[in-house]
């Protein structure tokens, strides 16, 4: 066993300590937040709920289930999601195969020229005025086209093509293979552990977006689940249905504002959390891969 001096076992202790911290101040608030969605009105009345939920009860979910406005805004986002995520993988790996490619003439200028939008951006009101210009207000195609190019991952897979051996390439030019054929059976491959690592931010980045949204959509069924849910939480009582609100015996309500709320919570994390451990250990093995040169 290596001998461990005095301090690096007081620096272990107190790393060991931090991280539990760390772990119990996210872990705490969404255990609360599901014991909150799965109490019922009663429980919530008094404001005791803990760890645990009280007079069990899904009727929030049921709430939610069945309400056309979040299960549009869910399909929305999962399909924005994907097609998202794939537009822009696709444009940065075969931009970066391109830059990447010794028979292109300009490398360098063409990459200055890349670089210089990646810091200095036009702004909010002209990207607004452009998008409105191009009579993409109001449409899909305003949360989709002004998104799709990341310059970040082009240059990246540009770096990384570099770094393989141009042997590949070259002999599958000789033996006829074009330039989609090269890139699909020999380029993908070998950077398919980072190109996971940029399909998870991506798609985490895609799944939380409402600010384009919020400037761009009128159109209540063109909202994302994320705009949807910052509706719920900024006024869930409205979005109650009044019919469920009201018990048959009493006029008790059955569904109390701060279940919907973090049912809605629940439900635009959750499809997060079940991909995220299928696509772990490509996400793991990415970030690897693109911080040791070589």
């Amino acid at each position: 066993m290596s001998y461990l001096s005095p301090a690096r076992k007081i620096f272990i202790i107190v790393n060991y300590l931090l991280f539990i911290a760390f772990s119990i101040s996210i872990l705490v608030p969404f255990i609360n937040a599901i014991a909150i969605s799965l109490s019922n009105y009663e429980a919530l009345a008094t404001g005791k709920i803990g760890l645990w939920p009280k007079g069990f009860s899904l009727k929030a979910y049921h709430e939610l289930a069945y309400s056309k406005q979040f299960l549009r805004t869910f399909l929305n986002t999962v399909g924005l999601t994907v097609v998202n995520t794939v537009l822009t993988i696709a444009l940065s790996l075969a931009a970066g195969y391109v830059m990447a490619h010794k028979h292109l003439l300009g490398r360098s200028a063409l990459f200055i020229y890349l670089i210089i939008p990646m810091y200095f951006s036009g702004g909010l009101i002209p990207t607004y005025l452009l998008v409105n210009g191009l009579g993409m207000t109001n449409t899909y195609a305003a949360l989709v086209l002004p998104q799709i190019i990341s310059i970040f991952y082009i240059i990246v897979f540009r770096n990384q093509i570099n770094q393989l051996p141009q042997e590949l390439m070259e002999s599958a030019e000789i033996d006829g293979a074009s330039e989609w054929r090269i890139l699909w059976n020999i380029i993908l491959p070998l950077v398919l552990p980072m190109t996971m690592a940029f399909v998870v931010f991506s798609a985490v980045a895609y799944w939380n977006e409402w600010f384009n949204a919020l400037i761009y959509i009128r159109d209540r069924q063109l909202w994302t689940l994320q705009l949807q849910l910052r509706e719920i939480l900024i006024n869930a009582s409205q979005f109650i249905d009044q019919q469920t609100q009201e018990a048959l015996i009493g006029g008790e309500p059955q569904v109390h504002p701060e279940n919907i709320k973090m049912a809605a919570l629940m439900l635009t994390v959750l499809p997060i959390i079940i991909v995220y451990p299928f696509v772990q250990k490509y996400f793991i093995h990415g970030q690897l891969v693109g911080a040791v040169k070589g």
